[in-house]
């Protein structure tokens, strides 16, 4: 089966042949030590890619794999065919880099494969997700370029398949196409059926054929025929979480592709705007609103000013831009957009799994995206100092576009509001929520544990998701009494879990999805809160000390990769709580906590006097009375850790008398590996009384975090477990924990997981070169 030969003309340009360079082939003087090769010199073919921008080809990273060290050391040994084979009779490469059947051989370099192989020289089989590599490709310039959608759910999709396969005779290809269905889900593989995938096809495009835009990447064939794997374009966000230079890439790219669309619809030739507009109201493309001349525009406009601060930002100005059309056809939340151009797209063309119906009109489409444009417009022009010419030009273009499209809108009220928006940007309040990284128990004895990664925010009907909303805790305004505190959250699962992680694997287990999670939620300059909901044996993990981004030794104050406690608040929460709800007793002592004032007490009663080693030590039920019998407003101190030993039971003791707030440290235990037992509980009361309530606690732990994790300026100071020279000042306060766990009522809540039965078996998809 064969895709419409109108459509798949058009990708066939685009589309090329990847492997290895040709021998003597340098790519710039054109010139090959030995262009008389016989048919066993031939290069050897890797796989297909397609141009995405000038200059710039996409492909999986399997496909490259083939190249080994050379590739991933960034030289430039890949061959990059383009042109068409049909009418080339075959033969050795030619001396003017003329592919041996047909097309021009330029030589390409990886700039950004995900994820790296640990070892170049044995890659990965099969390559983990995305599996995704962009190639720059220096003198392409002028190359046919596809359009990558700019939505963020992509499927089901009627798509085609395209990419280059082996011929008949060795050591030629030719063009496949193929038809066939794409389903899946926001953020995993999108599941391929149809027509067979043949080898040779890997990291060739998936075409949306009814909207003429790219879907995904080919990755592999089925183990059953006609089904098949792609890594979905929406995957190429992963690039901002590998950090600054991947985000880099991603911009430079995008903003590439973006001035290539605008320059072709228009000049002359083909322009796959205009194959948009031809395809009418079957590819979605209405006759008014946010037409293909004013898609082009608009996104080669975002192209030239600065990117997205991160996904919260641009889910913040879309959000609040699509309230003001004063209607709520679909929902933004459950997205990571981290381009403009992604915003825009969740506005004029959500396909949510929506009916037709619920989509917005053409009207309240354009309305949206000029709201949008003009929010955008109006917040960078507030960003102000250290913008270049260039710059600022770009953004007097962008105002005179919202203005220019502003007075084409059917609605008087919309039409009269876009000037205040382009004057009048407010920045947010507060992160758009916080984050809930929760862990389960090991209830079955497997070492293991199942997560998940959430978003969390007061669960005000009214308040539509994405507006900036208080956190949950560590920084709400005095009086505001329904952020979290005794009152409904709403939850958003980001990801969970597929597979139980040890607990030396869930850093690393939760890490891409708490990255994730956090960019969703920053906004301006607000940063999103961390809750840990910790079963109490990992009450002493060091989650402060967790990263959501890798640590680069060469760029060890990256905000992106510094341990979680020291640039955000994080809090400890009780899992077992979720289970056996909030009591009486703890509703009393959270609401005393929160109005303060605040008096430690210490968890175990005999350690700050006589240590850990005290003859007679206090008994469970004696701490539980004691603690019941502690002041509303008294918090549990403990030198020590708590996950297990003594201090886990006085800890039970403490929760079961509904305390709300704790401190303690997790980095010590209860034998002799510390000798200020005395000073820390001395020093945490003091802490607790100078805070008005608990709402001024998250911020000065992590106050206390800082000052210990920087190195002092004199040598003789007292050094932490890691040899880290300490401020002695707030050496007491080294792993310093705080749980804040005040009554709430979540919506939403099931299990993590089913009890394991057998071992999962092999995937059924394997990848194709």
């Amino acid at each position: 089966m064969n895709a419409p030969a109108n459509l798949a003309d058009s990708v066939r340009a685009s589309v090329v042949r990847i492997g290895a360079p040709p021998e003597g082939y340098d790519g710039s003087s054109g010139t090959s030590g030995d262009s008389r090769r016989s048919d066993g010199s031939r290069r050897a073919f890797w796989g297909s890619g397609f141009f995405v921008a000038p200059g710039w080809v996409l492909t999986c990273a399997h496909v490259l794999g083939k190249g080994a060290a050379p590739v991933w050391r960034g030289e430039r040994a890949i061959g990059i065919t383009i042109g068409d084979a049909a009418d080339s009779a075959g033969g050795p490469a030619a001396a003017d880099g003329t592919d041996a059947v047909g097309g021009t051989v330029l030589l390409g370099e990886l700039a950004f494969g995900l994820p790296r192989p640990e070892d170049p020289q044995a890659p990965p089989s099969p390559w983990p997700f995305p599996d995704l590599a962009l190639v720059r490709v220096p003198g392409a310039e002028d190359a046919d370029c596809l359009w990558l959608s700019d939505r963020s759910v992509l499927t089901p999709a009627d798509i085609g398949l395209y990419g280059w396969a082996p011929g008949e005779v060795r050591g030629e290809q030719m063009f496949f196409t193929g038809l066939g269905k794409a389903t899946g889900v926001v953020g995993r593989p999108l599941m391929l059926s149809g027509d067979q995938l043949t080898e040779g096809c890997s990291g060739g495009p998936v075409l949306d054929q009814r909207r003429g835009t790219v879907l995904g990447v080919s990755k592999g064939a089925g183990r059953r025929p006609g089904t098949g794997l792609a890594t979905p374009v929406t995957a190429l966000r992963r690039l901002c979480d590998a950090g600054p230079r991947g985000a880099r890439v991603l911009h430079e790219v995008l903003s590439a592709h973006d001035r290539h669309h605008l320059r072709r619809y228009t000049g002359f030739g083909h322009s796959w705007h205009r194959q948009h507009a031809r395809l009418g109201p079957t590819g979605g493309e209405p006759a008014y609103g946010f037409t293909v001349d004013r898609r082009a525009e608009l996104y080669a406009l975002f192209a030239e000013v600065e990117p997205p601060t991160g996904a919260g930002q641009v889910l913040q100005l879309a959000n609040e831009a699509r309230n003001m059309v004063l209607r709520r056809p679909y929902t933004l939340r459950d997205h990571d957009p981290r381009s403009w151009r992604e915003g825009a797209g969740l506005l004029y063309n959500p396909w949510d799994h929506s009916t037709a119906e619920e989509e917005p009109s053409p009207d309240l489409a354009l309305e949206a995206v000029v709201l949008y444009a003009a929010k955008v417009t109006a917040a960078l022009h507030r960003a102000g100092p250290g913008r270049t010419p260039r710059v600022v030009r770009a953004l007097a273009e962008l105002r005179e576009w919202v203005e220019r499209t502003a007075r084409t809108l059917l609605n008087d009220v919309i039409r009269a509001q876009v000037p205040g928006v382009l004057d009048g940007h407010r920045a947010a309040s507060a992160a758009r929520a916080d984050v809930l990284v929760e862990i389960e128990p090991d209830i079955y004895g497997s070492g293991r544990h199942a997560w998940r990664v959430a978003l969390v925010r007061p669960a005000d009907k009214d308040e539509l998701p994405g507006e900036a909303a208080a956190g949950a805790f560590g920084e709400l305004p005095e009086g505001d009494q329904g952020a979290g505190e005794d009152g409904e959250r709403e939850e958003i699962t980001v990801e969970q879990s597929r597979e139980d992680a040890p607990r030396s694997g869930l850093e690393e287990a939760v890490r891409a999805a708490l990255s994730q999670a956090l960019d969703q939620c920053d906004v301006d300059d607000h940063l999103a809160a961390v809750e840990f909901m910790l079963p109490r044996p990992l009450f002493d993990e060091p989650v402060d000390a967790w990263r959501a981004r890798p640590y680069d030794p060469d760029d060890p104050f990256n905000p992106h990769t510094m341990p979680l406690g020291q640039r955000r608040l994080v809090v400890v929460r009780d899992r077992t709580r979720k289970d056996q709800g909030f009591t009486p007793e703890c509703r009393t002592r959270a609401a005393a906590v929160l109005s303060g004032p605040l008096e430690a007490v210490p968890l175990r009663r005999e350690v700050p006097d006589a240590g850990h080693d005290a003859p007679g030590p206090e008994g469970g039920q004696a701490t539980y009375g004691r603690l019941r019998a502690a002041s509303p407003g008294a918090v549990p101190v403990y030198c020590a850790g708590v996950g297990s030993g003594p201090g886990a039971r006085a800890m039970a003791a403490a929760l079961g008398a509904g305390h709300a707030m704790a401190l303690w440290r997790h980095g010590c235990g209860d034998g002799q590996d510390h000798d200020d037992c005395a000073e820390f509980h001395r020093r945490a009361a003091e802490l607790l009384a100078e805070a008005p309530s608990a709402r001024q606690i998250p911020l000065r732990i992590r106050t206390l975090r800082n000052r210990n994790a920087e190195p002092a300026d004199d040598p003789e100071v007292s050094t932490g477990a890691d040899s880290t020279p300490i401020d002695p000042s707030s050496a007491w306060a080294r792993h310093i924990v705080l749980l804040y766990d005040p009554p709430h009522r979540t919506s939403g809540d099931g299990p993590l997981r089913e009890p394991p039965l057998m071992p999962r078996p092999p995937t059924a998809l394997r990848s194709t070169p």
